[in-house]
């Protein structure tokens, strides 16, 4: 196994094949989903969830087994048959992304323990040789990374495009967004001061922007 090269993947519109089943579908099922890729699922059975996505909409399910001509535009394929390979070279020749369930031998990629805040995702992997240790420093990560983190990317997404506008130089933007992060600003929405903290955000823009304002100054009077 060489899963040694971190990615995170826009599957948006995307065409994601699911086959075969298993009690891990359902939830990789979801989580395709939620990243707005384009589900289909070629399986004679559902389980509850992947059942339910269909009759929403959200995920076209085709009641049979799988066909080659299934990954016909595919860019992912996630598999769990009682043989994968033939489906695993098949996407192979085609260049397509192929993950089978708990079998390594016949993946291109494989899923990391993942913690979701918000914007903020972290995924952990242990390239497939102790999941378990994986799943621990989940619970871990889960217990000192808290919606507070969800908060502030929150709010840093929203003052994004200010400050890009605002403040050129990108020196100064380099060091604010580093005060901002390492501020009061978290402390404060952990304590669900979200007022100080929003307070506290606009002081430091606006101080970061003075300084770059009276720079320009100094700089137009120097020429003078």
């Amino acid at each position: 196994m060489n899963f040694r090269y971190p990615i995170f993947l826009d599957l948006t519109g995307k065409k994601c094949l699911v086959t075969g089943e298993g009690y891990e579908l359902a939830s990789k099922v979801t989580a395709l989903v939620q990243a707005s890729a384009h589900v289909v699922y070629v399986n004679p059975r559902a389980a509850e969830e992947i059942a339910q996505f269909a009759s929403d909409g959200l995920v076209t399910w085709f009641r049979r087994d799988f066909e080659a001509f299934d990954l016909e535009g595919c860019f992912l394929v996630i598999a769990d048959l009682e043989d994968n390979a033939a489906l695993f070279r098949l996407c192979e020749k085609r260049g397509i992304l192929c993950n089978s369930v708990d079998d390594p031998e016949h993946c291109r990629f494989s899923f990391g323990s993942v913690l979701r805040r918000g914007e903020l995702t972290v995924a952990i992997s242990t390239n497939g040789w102790a999941p378990a240790v994986a799943v621990r420093l989940k619970e871990r990560f889960q217990r000192e990374i808290g919606p507070e983190f969800e908060a502030l990317l929150d709010m840093l997404k929203e003052v994004r495009p200010e400050i890009t506008t605002r403040i050129s130089d990108f020196g100064v933007r380099k060091a604010l967004w580093y005060k901002i992060v390492d501020s009061e600003i978290l402390a404060f929405l952990g304590e669900e001061r979200s007022q100080d903290a929003h307070q506290l955000l606009r002081e430091m823009i606006d101080e970061a922007f003075s300084s770059t304002s009276h720079s320009d100054t100094c700089v137009d009077a120097g020429d003078q």
